[in-house]
This record gives C-alpha cells, structure tokens and sequence, in this order.
C-alpha cells in the first residue's frame, strides 16, 4: 500500500501575480540595513570594551570611533541614495581609475602590512584604510558600464576579453599583488554575479571555473599559512584537540556552543575577555551567538538575507541593464562575504579573515558597504519615481513612474493661472 501526501499549494497558480512594488523593494534594503549597523555597533562595544580595558585604554574609545564612521558613512549614504542612477554610468570609468590608484597606493611608504597582508594604507588623519574596499564597489560599477554600453557585443569573447576581462584581472591582480587571498575571492564572485546577469555566455564560467581551479590551488600552495587553514577543516585530517592551548577556532566553537538558544545575555560573553582574538571583527559572529544565542544569531543572518534578497529583488524588476547588473554584483559581494565569515567562525571553511558585512567593527569595510547600499537604494528610489537629486524630468518626481497623473479639472486649473498671473 502506497501513501501518498497532499500537496499544499498558497494561492492560485493560474492567477496572475501583481508586479513588486519598487517602494517596497526600496525599504527592504534600507531596513535590514539600519538593524545590521545598530546590532554591529552594539555588539562590537560588547567586544571590545574589555580589550582596550586591558591595554589601559578606555572602553569607550573603539564605541566612539565607529560611531563616528557610521555616523559619517549614513550621511555619505543618504547623499549617495538621492543621485540618478545616470551619473553613476557616466562616472564608472573615472570610479574605477580613483579605486586602482587608491589600491596601488600599498606599495609606496603609505602602505601598512597587517596579518601577512600588505593591503592597508596609513593616511595622517583618517589612521589606516583598506582600498581594497573601495574596488568591491569600484569593479561592480565599471563591468555593469562595460556590458550593458552601446555597441557591447557580449557574444564576441575578443572584446569581452579586451575590455570586461582586462578590468577584471586588474583589479583581482592589484589586491593579490598585497597577498590578500580573502578580498581577491570576494571580488571574484561580486564580478561573476554580475556578468551572470548581464547574460554572458554560460560556457564561459564553465571554463572559468576549469582555469580558476589551479590556480586557487597554485595561490593556497605558495602560502604555508594558508596551506595549514585549509588542512584544518579537511575531515579526513581531523585530529585532537590541544585543549591546553586552544586555537582561535577553539575559543569561536566553545563561545558558538556556550550560547545555546537564548544565549547568556548581553555583555556576559566569556570569551571576550581576550581568549578570543579578533572578537569584535572577524569573529564577532561567535560573541554574539555567546551573548545571545541561537535566536539572535538567525536574526542577524535573517536580516542578511532580507538584505540580498531586496538586492536580486531589484535586480529582477528593474527595467534599466545597468542597475540590474550592478544590483547583481552587490548582491553577490555581501552574499558570499557573509558566508565566507560563518564558515569560518564555524570552521565549516578554513578561516580567511573576512569580516561578517555591517556587523564587524571596521572602517572601511563599513563606510564602503554603506556607500554600495546607498547606491542600490539610490536604483529602487529611482524605479519607485522619488525624488533625487540629478533627474532629468522634474515632472517624474515624487510619484510612481507606472501610475499616470491625476489631470485636473479646466476650471481648477484656470483659477491657479489667473492667480500666478
């Protein structure tokens, strides 16, 4: 005897479902957004306060710093969200070169060798920054530019590679050129989400994937570092633990499984009190699962989700090629960025020290995710018809570019002439 289980469906299939709403989409990235940075600052004041505490610093100082970064990054964001979507098309280019000269800037006295990577500069007021940031968002623009300007032939792999291809090995080779494996992987994946949506051809990221192979064996072998991370998370090479002198994933699990469900309530975290290194960065996902325990750390990672699904959101309903490939490409960087961070606090991967987006203490990483947010809020603003700054009718302001206008009646309309007059 066969049993069968009914199937469960919500709604009509043959009903025709209405058009997502572009004002919607625009605050399913502003939201997330906003509870991310408030739940990152709060935790990495957790975090951090009895560090600087043991280097007889004050426990407020790291708190005042990043607030001050997040401060300045909203504001820089909120600027950034209220130009058309034109500029930034026309200004890929000029992005692009500011980004590559930020980033070579590592190599002159100004760069700053942090952890085996040499990809931070010291700037004489702003302290250290890490250009490789700002090329995330510098690379996602300029390929959207390349593949969606007129006269690109996507299907010609010559001038895909002259152009699209060039771009891209300039700028994953100048962040590799600094040795930074975790960043370089980062901006590999933001540029082929967005060239998957530009619809290229599918049997190119086939032999991409072919030919990037060896050469991430090739990258992991040149490093004995790397090597040992990646060794490490290899079932096969599983062996005991030296709980005498635990390692920094030890202390990341014992903090993750100390939590349990509703963790052991704000700032009661144990590991924080300097067994866990880098817990108020990279590894600030395990002080928060410590602190509040499996509940808070879904939350967050429900609130990355509702982040990058408002990204492809946009990317699926806009009707602009330049915006949905940039979208992509966004979408993909704060996507793989996330999870690279929770398989490395979770030891599911090997540790590469990427920090978790929004939530990790850092100013860079954090001023230029920002700075990439306000730009795709910037694209649902202008797919919703609100007003920005740059828009090139001014009639289209303020309402829903798909809702035709109300038309006055005559005799309303000649009082008001009568009265400008």
């Amino acid at each position: 005897m066969r049993f069968r289980l009914p199937k469960i469906e919500f709604g009509d299939r043959n009903k025709e479902r209405p058009p997502a709403h572009p004002v919607v989409t625009y605050y399913l990235i502003i939201i997330p957004a906003t509870l991310l940075t408030l739940f990152g600052l709060v935790m990495g004041f957790s975090a951090s306060a009895v560090l600087h505490i043991s280097q007889g610093e004050s426990p407020y100082s790291a708190f005042l710093r990043q607030l001050g970064i997040i401060v300045i990054s909203t504001l820089l964001a909120a600027c950034v969200h209220m130009i058309n979507p034109w500029w930034w098309y026309k200004c890929a280019p000029f992005i692009f070169v500011a980004a590559l000269l930020a980033q070579l800037l590592v190599f002159t006295p100004l760069g700053r060798e942090v952890g085996g990577n040499r990809n931070w500069i010291y700037l004489p007021i702003l302290g250290q920054a890490q250009p490789s940031e700002f090329m995330k968002l510098a690379i996602i623009i300029f390929l959207a530019r390349l593949v969606t300007r007129t006269g690109a032939r996507l299907h010609d792999w010559k001038q895909m590679a002259a152009t699209v291809g060039l771009a891209f090995v300039i700028a994953v080779g100048s962040i590799m050129l600094g040795r930074d494996l975790g960043t370089a992987l980062v901006v590999m994946v933001s540029c082929v989400g967005a060239l998957w949506v530009a619809r290229l051809p599918a049997k190119w990221f086939g032999w991409a994937v072919v030919v990037s192979i060896p050469v991430m064996v090739l990258l992991v072998a040149m490093n004995p570092s790397r090597i040992r991370r990646v060794l490490d998370i290899l079932p096969w090479r599983q062996s005991v633990r030296n709980l005498s002198a635990p390692e920094q994933i030890d202390h990341a699990l014992w903090a993750l499984g100390s939590g349990g469900l509703t963790g052991l309530g704000p700032g009661a975290s144990r590991e924080k009190w300097n067994y866990l290194q880098e817990g108020h960065t990279d590894f600030i996902l395990a002080i928060l699962g410590e602190e509040f325990g499996l509940l808070g750390t879904l939350s967050v990672l429900a609130c990355i989700a509702v982040l990058v699904w408002a990204l492809v959101r946009l990317c699926m309903t806009t009707t602009s090629p330049f915006v949905a490939v940039s979208s992509a490409g966004i979408a993909s960087w704060i996507g793989i960025q996330a999870i690279i961070n929770i398989f490395s606090v979770t030891k599911i991967g090997p540790v590469i020290g990427v920090p978790l987006p929004l939530v990790s203490y850092g100013g860079s990483s954090f001023f230029f995710t920002a700075l990439a947010l306000g730009v795709v809020a910037g694209f649902a603003r202008d797919e919703a018809g609100m007003g920005r700054w740059g828009r090139p009718d001014e009639s289209s302001a303020g309402r829903d570019p798909r809702v035709l206008p109300k038309r006055r009646p005559a005799d309303k309309v000649t009082k008001r002439s009568r009265q400008v007059r």
